[in-house]
């Protein structure tokens, strides 16, 4: 009796400590993982603040048409109420602001790698170019004869690159760094049957070029010499997107023409979850704000009827 109860006694302790021994190898390691699975992910978004003032005069917003960054994150407004372009620290400090006699109908900014200053101008068909610290550079005029309905768009590649958009036109007109140019070509997807009808156009640091097929609610990527790479489709909202978009190494990002829902895309093409961009800007009817990326991971939304910029962090 006493022998078989002293082995029944180790068979015992044995299989306690066989359990211990297993929930220190397994089932903790299944306890931290139903730990971490509880914490949700981080929005695709996080509001950060808003800067901007209202006013016709240095550093103040009017009637801000377009917006930019530069590669360290500083922020270039184009205004057609004042005429003045804004350069703006990464908190919405004014840095400089100028003005030129011929900007009347600013459209679109960009600023390339050295940063020198674009900036289109409907009224004379042309393409304004100013060194960082203002003073005028250059002025590209392109043989169109713009009307209310046109939009005129620029984009500059990291090699300097520099793609001209005429929308009524359907074309875009590539310039090299010294403004001469190498090629007019009118972007087409890779159905032929249907008409693409570009509003905007960006260009990635490799050179590819991105334009913005609004009433289509898509954005086409083809190669800096015109040839078709892909097609992103935005998901949900009306299906159409604004003019405003914006591409950068983080992701391409695009309005809905609702104006409240925003659309992104990571830089290999693949769809996020749409973000309602409301409880910031507001429920009403709106025109759809102005979008530029920082290198700094925010995106910056320009509200212009609100004379004002939204940062949000890019958790992606």
């Amino acid at each position: 009796m006493h022998a078989t109860g002293l082995r029944g006694i180790s068979r015992a302790a044995m299989v306690t400590a066989l359990i211990v021994l297993t929930c220190a190898t397994g089932g903790c390691a299944r306890s931290e993982t139903h730990v971490e699975a509880s914490h949700p992910a981080p929005p695709a978004l996080s509001y950060i603040g808003q800067w901007g003032t209202k006013g016709e005069g240095p550093g103040q917003l009017d009637e801000p048409t377009c917006i930019a960054t530069d590669s360290v994150g500083k922020a270039y407004i184009a205004d057609a109420g004042s005429h003045f372009v804004h350069k703006f620290d990464t908190d919405g400090t004014p840095l400089l602001s100028f003005q030129e006699n011929g900007l009347k109908d600013p459209q679109s900014i960009t600023v390339d790698s050295g940063g020198a200053i674009y900036v289109t101008e409907l009224t004379s068909s042309s393409t304004f170019v100013f060194f960082p610290n203002g003073d005028r550079y250059h002025q590209v005029r392109l043989k169109t004869h713009a009307n209310g309905e046109d939009m005129l768009s620029v984009a500059v590649d990291d090699g300097g690159l520099i793609q001209i958009l005429d929308a009524e036109a359907d074309r875009i007109f590539t310039y090299t760094p010294r403004f001469r140019l190498t090629k007019t070509w009118t972007p087409a997807a890779s159905d032929a049957g249907v008409r693409v009808r570009p509003r905007s156009v960006a260009s990635a640091a490799d050179g590819s070029v991105y334009v913005l097929d609004g009433d289509a609610g898509r954005i086409l990527k083809f190669t800096s010499e015109g040839s078709f790479v892909a097609e992103m489709k935005a998901n949900g909202g009306s299906g159409r997107l604004s003019d405003a978009f914006a591409v950068s190494p983080i992701g391409i990002f695009a309005m809905d023409a609702d104006g409240r829902t925003l659309h992104a895309w990571s830089p290999d093409g693949q769809s996020k979850p749409d973000m309602d961009l409301a409880p910031e800007l507001g429920q009403g009817t709106r025109a759809a704000p102005l979008l530029a990326v920082s290198p700094r991971k925010e995106l910056l939304v320009l509200d212009a009827p609100g004379s004002r910029v939204l940062r949000y962090r890019i958790n992606f």
